[in-house]
């Protein structure tokens, strides 16, 4: 059966195309329109019986040429909405919060056997991550590195961020006996995906933490929650659950609220999310680069001092998140850019509880990396 000759919108579309230097066919944007790629055509009739005429969606032009440079064999059509998305191209609402929706793998509960509890699932899939070092290798080599140039100026990683926690009035943490593996990780974060991120005692998520830093650095952060926030019997009330697990994270398993988040967050944040999630795996690497360029030359610090804001707080764990992330798929990014936007509603809940919290100092290097500080900082929209 003969096929219907491309409209005259779509003669547009590839004519302005291939001014571009990109070649489209007719077919192709036929199939992308069956992807939820591309809007239909905008169809209006002439009157007077002239019968109707079509012309190009708004943003079509762009979206057809950049579909044209980077579709191709293997490209998952959710993919391509993901990248598109996160570029400013204008692709369906409802396409883009399907392909977050669909990136979310995390299993619920009533994916396995009634038999199988959830602490049976997460010891299970924890058995298959082994018991390494959860931080890569070559973030502990520049830990090192640098701990021996501390030594050499006659000093030491202890002795610096020792002077970080007076800020803080924090003594010196309890030592950890078995640091924290990528088994831990791994089991820790099946309990959450199952039963509730609320549900992980705070000890246990302060050991985790704890095994993010380098070795003989001082976490406050892990020790707030270690000790369940010492010092503030009334604060741990309002931020605790009875079963010490947190109260002000979000309720329901991870895929629920991610899920919910998919479909509920604004497309403003939701791009912004997404583009910080890309972001970070090239900061993480290309601080590595820097420091290690710096620790070679010696002739700058400023990379080491960005470095050294790192070595406490939330900063470490993006650091070692984003760096094992490099490379990573579009689908990885939106899970990443969701985990974001839970993080910080689970922040703006903490806030809520504690009205006199000094927030400045979530502006500070160690509270966030750069490029997430405004994001995660931002008001709830009134």
């Amino acid at each position: 059966m003969p096929r219907t000759p491309p409209s005259p919108a779509d003669h547009e579309l590839i004519n302005r195309a291939a001014a571009q230097g990109v070649t489209v066919s007719a077919r192709q944007l036929e199939r992308w329109r069956a992807d939820g790629l591309l809007q239909p055509n905008e169809v209006r009739t002439l009157g007077r019986g002239r019968g109707r005429t079509s012309t190009p969606s708004p943003g079509a032009h762009e979206m057809v040429v950049w579909l044209g440079r980077h579709a191709g064999p293997g490209k998952r059509p959710g993919d391509l909405a993901l990248m598109a998305f996160g570029e400013g191209m204008p692709v369906p609402e409802a396409t883009v919060r399907k392909a977050f929706a669909e990136a979310i793998k995390v299993p619920l509960a009533d994916d396995f056997p009634p038999e199988h509890s959830a602490e049976d699932v997460a010891a299970a899939n924890a058995a298959k991550r082994g018991r390494s070092d959860p931080v890569p290798a070559r973030i502990r080599r520049i830990d090192a590195a640098i701990a021996a140039v501390l030594k050499a100026a006659g000093t030491s990683v202890a002795d610096v961020t020792r002077t970080v926690l007076a800020q803080f009035e924090r003594q010196a943490p309890p030592a950890q006996v078995e640091p924290a593996t990528r088994h831990d990780w791994v089991h820790g974060g099946t309990m959450a995906a199952l039963e509730g991120a609320g549900t992980l005692d705070v000890g246990y998520l302060g050991m985790l933490a704890r095994g993010l830093a380098p070795l003989g650095v001082l976490e406050p952060a892990a020790e707030d929650l270690e000790l369940r926030w010492p010092g503030s019997e009334q604060a741990a009330g309002r931020l605790l659950t009875p079963e010490d697990g947190l109260a002000f994270v979000p309720d329901g398993s991870l895929k629920e609220i991610l899920l919910r988040l998919a479909r509920e967050t604004s497309f403003p944040d939701l791009r912004q999310a997404w583009q910080i999630a890309a972001h970070l795996p090239v900061w993480a690497v290309d601080l590595c680069d820097r420091v290690e360029v710096e620790l070679a030359t010696r002739e700058s610090t400023e990379a080491l001092s960005e470095w050294a804001q790192t070595m406490f707080g939330p900063t470490r764990g993006m650091l070692v998140t984003a760096f094992d992330s490099a490379g990573q798929s579009p689908g990885k990014t939106a899970v990443d850019a969701l985990m974001l936007l839970f993080q910080r509603e689970a922040l703006r809940r903490l806030l809520a509880e504690i009205p006199d919290a000094e927030v400045e100092n979530l502006e500070q290097p160690w509270a966030f990396p750069p490029c997430m500080t405004a994001f995660m900082t931002a008001s709830t929209p009134e």
